[in-house]
């Protein structure tokens, strides 16, 4: 894999009960960033500020962080440390070879199931009951449109989950993600199913299933050579971050800002 600068600018939001508990945090996230491959170019830290209305978490800091380095340095830094928000600042446009992209998200996987020990749990909305359940193949036309014309990404992945997400869910599941699925099969588990997928969709949509599912095998089928935008790796990079930060913080982060959107509407 040839190895391309990547230059971008991590914002981190630390949330915490207590001031020590902030303070802890960041200075975790500053030595973990100094301690990594990446090139730290400047390192930001606010102080520590209290805002009671987002009880429990009532204090918090923020810190910038403008880094530099290879693209699997930066994706494991982000999985590691939930930057709320990713900015990237060049290249434009990053070009990876399939097999580069494969062994890029698997480590991804491994990283996250490194975090979250225990099973995959999977949040499945009310609303996924009045979701028809999509159709699953494609023809070669429709196959060479999403991916030639459409810049989709045909990959093939193995998951293991929880007995509850059943092969209609997990379809419904994947069509919330953007992804449509070309073949699927699944055998039963002690307590869950194994599911053996072939999959197109977005890059976005891809890194997204990759870090909520946890696949342990994953092969990028077509195109062999690809690339992506700096707004496509952008927000690829952000929804990892925001989903690594609340892992992070459990329940607290959601607490804390249902009570701020609750504080919002009352103004």
């Amino acid at each position: 894999m040839v190895v391309r600068v990547i230059e971008a600018i991590l914002y981190f939001e630390a949330l915490g009960r207590t001031r020590l508990a902030v303070e802890d945090r960041v200075r975790k996230t500053s030595r973990g960033l100094e301690g990594s491959r990446l090139d730290v170019k400047r390192l930001e830290v606010g102080e520590v500020i209290e805002e009671p209305e987002l009880d429990p978490l009532r204090f918090s800091a923020l810190l910038e962080a403008r880094v530099e380095g290879g693209l699997e340095d930066l994706v494991e830094v982000v999985a590691r440390y939930g930057p709320t928000l990713v900015e990237i600042l060049r290249p434009g446009r990053l070009e990876l070879r399939a097999e580069d992209l494969s062994r890029l998200l698997l480590g991804l996987s491994r990283t996250i199931s490194d975090l979250v020990e225990g099973d995959i749990q999977v949040p499945v909305p009310l609303s996924l009951k009045e979701i028809p359940v999509p159709q699953v193949g494609f023809d070669e036309e429709e196959l060479w449109e999403m991916i030639y014309q459409d810049r989709g990404i045909l990959y093939g992945l193995s998951l293991r989950l929880p007995e509850e997400i059943a092969e209609d869910t997990l379809l419904k599941l994947l069509l919330l993600e953007g992804c449509g699925v070309n073949s699927i099969e699944a055998r039963d588990l002690d307590g869950g199913s194994e599911f053996r997928l072939e999959v197109v969709s977005p890059f976005e949509s891809l890194f997204a299933v990759v870090f909520k599912y946890r696949p342990f095998s994953l092969n990028v089928i077509e195109p062999e050579v690809f690339d992506i935008t700096a707004p496509e790796l952008q927000n690829a990079l952000s929804d990892l971050g925001s989903f690594v930060n609340s892992l992070l913080m459990g329940e607290d982060l959601q607490k804390a800002y249902e009570r701020d959107t609750f504080s919002f509407k009352l103004v």
